[in-house]
């Protein structure tokens, strides 16, 4: 690769790598080995690198011995190898090469019993909103003390890989919930979603866009749980409203713009003299002008 240095091909390969498009993580893997006259550039940074990707993608998996999936996420995260599963009251164990849960054991001081009662009210009333809402979707909720405060994160993943028709995609949200009371809940997110279409091309849909709410919640786990849900659905509907709205309106903005107005000469065509040189060229080779 010319002079570039190993250091600037681990930069380029990781980049290529965290950019994967959701469910083609693997593809991109196999298509960088193909490029590298040396696997040990990617053999060398694969579990970093993979654990960045897995986990920021907040992959879903099925909880050992559950009838639930969570998600491999940052906010989980107890080891680079170890994952909370606070719904399951366990720990499991996550390979990031081979994506898959390969064990668990039972959490020992993990969760916060101070905060337990609000991470577990919260889980239940964004489980329902997510089952309701999110044919493929997953949540996942974390909770801690910060700054003397109570915090609630609310992870939301949902995924959904078509490649026979040319496309892929995956919605993630991040809530953050904080208070002292639960009568006056900041609440602070992040949605995401990722779509690839490369049928005949290359198109992708990249969104990153914050929201920050207030929340009024009651005076107990149960209220202020059932409050931040609402808040967040409305959020998340103004969002998809809005990207639709955006697409819809696409063809006379956003492509409409790629178009060039005028000529490079800057000067509108004037159709009838072209037409009259038309008329002359055949007249001049003797063609019938006709209709």
């Amino acid at each position: 690769m010319g002079d570039v240095s190993k250091e600037e091909i681990v930069e380029i390969v990781t980049g290529f790598l965290l950019a994967s498009p959701p469910g083609e993580f693997m593809e991109v893997v196999t298509d960088i080995r193909g490029l590298l006259s040396d696997e040990s550039i990617i053999n060398d940074t694969a579990p970093s690198t993979f654990r960045e990707y897995n986990t920021d993608q907040m992959l879903q998996v099925p909880s050992p011995g559950g009838n639930h999936k969570l998600l491999i996420s940052k906010f989980g995260e107890v080891t680079p190898g170890e994952y909370l599963d606070p719904r399951g009251n366990q720990v499991v164990q996550f390979d990031h090469i081979r994506q898959e849960v390969t064990g668990s054991r039972p959490i020992s001081g993990e969760l916060d019993s101070s905060v337990e009662p609000f991470r577990s009210a919260f889980d239940e009333s964004v489980q329902r909103y997510v089952s309701e809402h999110y044919q493929n979707g997953t949540s996942t909720v974390y909770g801690k003390k910060e700054g003397g405060k109570t915090a609630i994160t609310v992870c939301i993943s949902s995924a959904k890989f078509n490649p026979n028709n040319f496309w892929n995609g995956r919605w993630r949200s991040v809530w953050t919930c904080k208070f002292s009371s639960p009568s006056s809940i900041e609440v602070v997110g992040r949605l995401r979603v990722n779509v690839h279409y490369y049928e005949d091309g290359n198109v992708q849909l990249n969104t990153d866009t914050p929201r920050t709410l207030n929340v009024s919640g009651g005076n107990d786990a149960r209220s202020a749980a059932d409050a931040v849900a609402k808040a967040i659905e409305k959020a998340e509907a103004d969002f998809h409203s809005k990207l639709e709205l955006s697409y819809n309106t696409m063809g006379d903005t956003t492509f409409k713009a790629l178009r060039r107005v005028l000529p490079i000469t800057r000067q509108k065509i004037d159709w009838t003299k072209i037409q009259s040189f038309k008329v002359g060229n055949e007249a001049a080779k003797g063609k019938p002008t006709g209709k």
